[in-house]
């Protein structure tokens, strides 16, 4: 068995961010380099947003990135659990549903990925998001490699930090915090829900996201639709489970 190098992690890992510069998408360079650094096939970064919760920085595929969704569309997974606890989550077998998150397992066993590991991007009191790495195979990831996976997300922690020197994505924190178009109509749609509801943040992000479960759908497309008005949130449904199956309500 193979000792830690946390050195050796970190270099690998520097190197990897030249190497994933193809995209042009900072974020996404620090996902991509998680795969090449390390013995994952997929990698994905959610970052905690204020009163609203996690939202989906950037992701290395579209596997991943389907995923991250699944997660912030339901309000639970590894990542969450992740965020919460402050330690890394492993959810071992994915084609296995996962009695501490039920509905993300028999979701995410579709993704065809075997296993997922959530590593917290923190410092101290600081939540700054979670880090997933993804394989293939249902293998375990051997201890050193972990602890690699852990250096590593120190090291993003340590970057997307730096850059503004602050953990809320509210503010402008440079092109390693940029957010994606969808990330940023979740902001948007939220907004416009609390002017339609008269509700708080939290609130309107909840109603976002049980609407989004509701009609089996991510939440990053029903956002869209809030924000391109051919979905409104109407303060006389008292509920979610009260609003029309056809999701397009002309604003």
């Amino acid at each position: 068995m193979s000792a830690p190098d946390p050195l050796g992690a970190r270099a690998r890992f520097l190197a990897a961010i030249d190497k994933a510069s193809h995209r042009g998408d900072a974020p996404v360079r620090l996902c991509e380099a998680a795969v090449i650094a390390l013995p994952v096939q997929h990698a994905g970064i959610t970052v905690q947003v204020g009163d609203v919760g996690l939202e989906v920085l950037c992701a290395s595929d579209y596997i991943a990135e389907r995923v991250e969704w699944v997660q912030v569309s339901l309000g639970e997974g590894p990542a969450w659990e992740a965020i919460t606890t402050g330690g890394p989550v492993v959810a071992a077998s994915l084609s296995v549903t996962d009695e501490r998150w039920p509905v993300f397992s028999s979701e995410a066993a579709a993704s065809g990925v075997g296993a997922l590991y959530a590593v917290p991007l923190q410092v101290g009191a600081i939540k700054v998001g979670v880090l997933d790495l993804y394989r293939d195979s249902e293998e375990p990831m051997a201890d050193a490699d972990f602890a690699d996976a852990v250096v590593v997300a120190d090291l993003i922690t340590a970057i997307l930090l730096t850059v503004g020197r602050t953990g809320r994505l509210a503010e402008p924190l440079g092109p390693w915090w940029d957010q994606p178009l969808s990330s940023r109509e979740v902001h948007q749609a939220t907004g416009m829900i609390i002017a339609q509801l008269g509700v708080g943040a939290r609130e309107a992000y909840v109603r976002l996201q049980a609407y989004a479960y509701l009609h089996r759908r991510l939440i990053r497309e029903v956002a869209h639709d809030v924000v391109c008005r051919r979905l409104r949130f109407d303060s006389d449904s008292d509920n979610d489970d009260d609003l029309d199956p056809d999701p397009m309500v002309p604003a």
